[in-house]
């Protein structure tokens, strides 16, 4: 088969992709730039200025991700990690009476960036959470959070990669949750309306579960609605401003259905001067000081992600 027609074949099975729509799905195909830009055409003719499903581009390998709508879990955890960093900033500056330069931190929500590189190659790149860094001069996303549900390793890590080679990010914060089994979208075709007394019956056995075995499984029926979340991981990659060399830490909070954190808060490597690295009002002992997450907090956030993930799922069917 020609070159062409590799092109032709591998747009034709993206487009596919997007027109199917389903949720909780992630395509990674290889495109031309150019050929890029008329699925992108397409998207937008098809879904407009929907947030999902989402097309991005990757200028390092010319790959392009599409992802269509995320679960709770993929969503509100990111958000959730990007609070919980948040909180931990500002209970050191108030300790500190810094209290004002906590405003120079900002949340990102999901806003599509792009880039263009000195050989004039195009990245586009929508975070699912994080930081920028402003002081009226400077607007930097500094920290980029992405999560990823039961999808593979490698193209998440290769994200992240993007963020810092790319993007100019400093940090890049993986945050992968494996369920297991993985949850298969149940056809809309057989699903009919429910009343209210089902509903409630099905709520009630959510928080049940919730209760009982927060990470799953949250079973209603004989139907499971949301396995066991088998792993939540974050991983931390940093990049060398000399070397360009990108290294990474793990830190694993969820082990088989249990959570793994012993302590009250998790170092995962972070310090203040990520978050300022360009603010002469922090001394050097406070930059270097360690942004701890609580542990509470966070395995709240997961069970709460996996809780509300079962919800939607069980809601969007009917």
């Amino acid at each position: 088969m020609a070159p062409n027609d590799d092109e032709q074949a591998s747009y034709q099975r993206a487009l596919n992709f997007l027109t199917a729509n389903e949720p909780e799905r992630r395509l990674d195909i290889y495109l031309s730039y150019k050929t890029f830009q008329f699925l992108e055409e397409n998207a937008r003719a098809l879904y407009a200025d929907a947030k999902y499903p989402r097309v991005e581009y990757s200028a390092i390998d010319s790959r392009v991700i599409i992802r269509t709508t995320p679960t709770a879990l993929h969503s509100s955890s990111a958000v959730g990690l990007q609070i919980c960093i948040t909180e931990s900033i500002r209970d050191i500056l108030i300790q500190f009476d810094k209290k004002h330069l906590a405003s120079r931190i900002v949340p990102v929500g999901e806003s599509k960036y792009s880039s263009v590189d000195d050989q004039g190659e195009h990245s586009t790149k929508t975070p699912d959470a994080g930081l920028k860094y402003d002081n009226g001069q400077l607007n930097d996303l500094l920290i980029v959070v992405e999560a990823g549900v039961s999808e593979g390793y490698q193209q998440l890590k290769a994200d992240i990669e993007l963020w810092l080679r790319k993007f100019g990010s400093r940090i890049g914060i993986l945050l992968w949750l494996k369920e297991k089994p993985r949850f298969r979208f149940p056809a809309r075709d057989g699903c009919n309306s429910l009343s209210a007394t089902e509903r409630a019956l099905f709520e009630n056995a959510m928080c049940h579960a919730r209760r009982s075995r927060p990470f799953g499984p949250h079973s209603f029926k004989g139907h499971t609605w949301f396995g066991t979340l088998d792993v939540a991981l974050i991983e931390v990659f940093k990049i060398d401003a000399h070397t360009n060399n990108i290294s990474s830490e793990q830190y694993v909070v969820v082990q088989d259905g249990a959570a793994t954190i012993q302590a009250e808060s998790l170092d995962i490597g972070l310090t203040m001067g990520d978050a300022f690295p360009f603010d002469e009002q922090l001394s050097e002992d406070e930059m270097a000081l360690p942004i701890l997450l609580e542990a509470e907090v966070l395995l709240h956030i997961v069970e709460s992600a996996v809780h509300s993930t079962a919800i939607q799922r069980y809601n969007d069917c009917f």
